[in-house]
């Protein structure tokens, strides 16, 4: 075992014997936890392309949830406003604000998914041209538009904050209008496979893209565009498939 590997085991042990510790963000969201995890790390919060702790990048995930976890968000390089493109040509008419549109759907490599009943959308690894495309078809899956699309190079560059990962597991309660997270047991990840790895994943459908371009519903934004972060994600059951080793704590 590395040696930060045992710092990172004693500095989860000393936030989790803390027991319950309040939200220090103003609301409670998909973040929330994980920012305030990383408050009591002493990590400062940013959108760096490094990892958040040592050598590790830091996941946090609601205890029991099986929802995915987000591996690293991460615009097109192709065209270069990706996400309005999408928005404006694939995404449709919100209910409520219907003068903006909205596209929050997940993809996969391996099959093709109906997006709004109207149209086919599928993640095509293309290992010849070293590119990841989002490919739009009818419903008879001619293919309409692969205008979208990321580079190998830049899928690099956001992979490779993922050398070592710290998955944390967290419960939360409410006391009155305030939350509370407990960090209640953590999966240390070690030694990513590779990139090659990687895309055998993205191909099998283990690993899929989410695109979240949709409307603020409630705050002082309330009606604007939100673009809450395009990106790659995988199953938590299936995040050792990236790693050589890891170690539960």
């Amino acid at each position: 075992m590395s040696i930060n590997s045992n710092k990172a085991i004693k500095e989860f042990n000393r936030i989790k014997n803390l027991g319950f510790v309040e939200n220090i963000r103003p609301n409670h969201h998909d973040g929330s936890a994980g920012n305030t995890f990383e408050h009591y790390l002493g990590v400062k919060e940013n959108n760096l392309k490094d990892p958040d702790f040592l050598d590790f990048e830091v996941k946090t995930k609601k205890k029991k949830s099986s929802s995915w976890i987000s591996l690293f968000t991460l615009k097109p390089d192709s065209p270069k406003s990706g996400d309005k493109y999408m928005r404006d040509n694939f995404g449709i008419n919100d209910e409520e604000y219907p003068q903006h549109k909205c596209f929050r759907t997940s993809l996969y490599a391996h099959r093709w998914s109906i997006v709004y009943g109207n149209f086919k959308y599928k993640v095509t690894n293309a290992k010849k041209e070293s590119k990841i495309y989002i490919n739009k078809a009818d419903m008879d899956e001619n293919i309409l538009d692969k205008n979208v699309f990321w580079n190998y190079s830049s899928i690099t560059q956001g992979i490779k904050k993922l050398k070592n990962a710290f998955f944390v597991n967290y419960e939360v309660k409410k006391t009155g209008n305030k939350y509370f997270y407990k960090y209640t047991n953590a999966t240390i990840f070690l030694n990513y496979i590779g990139d090659s790895n990687f895309y055998n994943l993205l191909d099998e459908g283990i690993i899929r893209y989410d695109n979240r371009l949709g409307i603020y519903r409630s705050g002082e934004k309330k009606g604007l565009l939100h673009n809450h972060g395009g990106g790659f994600r995988a199953n938590p059951k299936n995040i050792d498939k990236l790693y050589k080793s890891k170690i539960e704590v």
